[in-house]
C-alpha cells in the first residue's frame, strides 16, 4: 500500500490512503501533496461503513491492497468477504476496481497453493479465500467489468532498476515469478490508468519468470512487455 502511495505521487496523480486501525501510515514525504490519509478507520467488512468513507472522497477509483493480518483480520474477513464489498462500494460509485490477489490462485493442486494455504492462524486457507475474492470481484463487475485483477508471485526484497521494461505481465496462471513491491506499485497504477477493463494478469520481473506447475509448457503464449506500465495492459485479453 505504502509503495502505492509511492507511485500515485510519483506519477502526480491524488490519492486517500485508508488503514483498519485510522492512523496515519507512514509515506515518503514527497507523497504528502498527492496522498492524504483518512482519518477514521475502515472495516471492509462493514459493506455500508466502507460504502460511506468512499462516497465521502468521491472516489473514482479503489485500489484494494489489503489481506490477512496476524494484527487483525482473517483470510476470508479481508480477502474474500472485503474484497467483496469493496467492489461493491465501486459498483456503486462508478469507480474503477484494481485487485490485488495473487499468484497461483487458480492452481489448487501446485505446491505453492498447498504450502500458502496451509499458514494456519489468521491466514488460514488464505489462497481459497483470495480466489472467492476473485470470482466475487468479477460477478458484482460483470456488468461494466470495469475492473482489474493483479496477481503477484513472491515479493522480492530488491528494488527494481529497469521499471516497467523489466516486467512482463501473463494470463493463465501457467506462467509466474518474483516482483518488488515498487515495481508491484507501478503496475498497479498502470492498471489505473489503461483503458483496458476487465482482466486479470499475472506480473513478475522478466528474469524470475518460472512455470506455475511442472508439467506446464514455459511458454504460454499470452506473454506481454513494454516500455510503460500502463502500455503493458495494451494487449492483456479480458475475462
Amino acid at each position: 500500500g505504502k509503495e502505492v502511495a509511492a507511485a500515485l505521487a510519483k506519477g502526480g496523480l491524488f490519492g486517500i490512503a485508508m488503514t483498519r486501525t485510522g492512523k496515519s501510515p507512514v509515506l515518503p514525504g514527497y507523497t504528502k501533496d498527492f496522498v492524504q490519509p483518512y482519518s477514521e478507520p475502515v472495516n471492509v467488512c462493514d459493506a455500508d461503513g466502507l460504502i460511506k468513507a468512499m462516497q465521502a472522497v468521491h472516489a473514482s477509483a479503489i485500489v484494494y491492497c489489503a489481506s490477512a493480518s496476524g494484527k487483525g483480520g482473517t483470510a476470508f474477513e479481508v480477502d474474500d468477504i472485503g474484497v467483496a464489498n469493496a467492489a461493491a462500494a465501486a459498483k456503486a460509485l462508478g469507480a474503477r476496481f484494481v485487485l490485488v490477489s495473487a499468484l497461483g490462485v487458480d492452481r489448487p493442486d501446485s505446491k505453492g497453493y498447498k504450502m500458502t494455504n496451509s499458514l494456519g492462524g489468521n491466514y488460514d486457507k488464505i489462497m481459497d479465500a483470495k480466489r472467492q475474492g476473485e470470482e466475487k470481484t468479477r460477478s458484482v463487475l460483470a456488468k461494466s467489468k470495469n475492473y482489474m485483477i493483479i496477481r503477484p508471485g513472491p515479493l522480492l526484497g530488491v528494488k527494481g532498476k529497469g521499471g516497467a521494461a523489466d516486467i512482463e505481465l501473463n494470463q493463465g496462471d501457467i506462467i509466474g515469478g518474483g516482483i518488488s513491491r515498487d515495481e508491484l506499485a507501478g503496475v498497479v497504477v498502470g492498471a489505473l490508468l489503461s483503458e483496458r477493463k476487465g482482466a486479470t494478469v499475472e506480473v513478475y520481473r522478466t528474469k524470475t519468470r518460472q512455470k506455475i506447475q511442472p508439467e506446464f509448457d514455459p511458454v504460454s503464449g499470452n506473454e506481454v512487455t513494454a516500455d510503460t506500465y500502463v502500455e503493458l495492459f495494451g494487449n492483456v485479453k479480458s475475462d
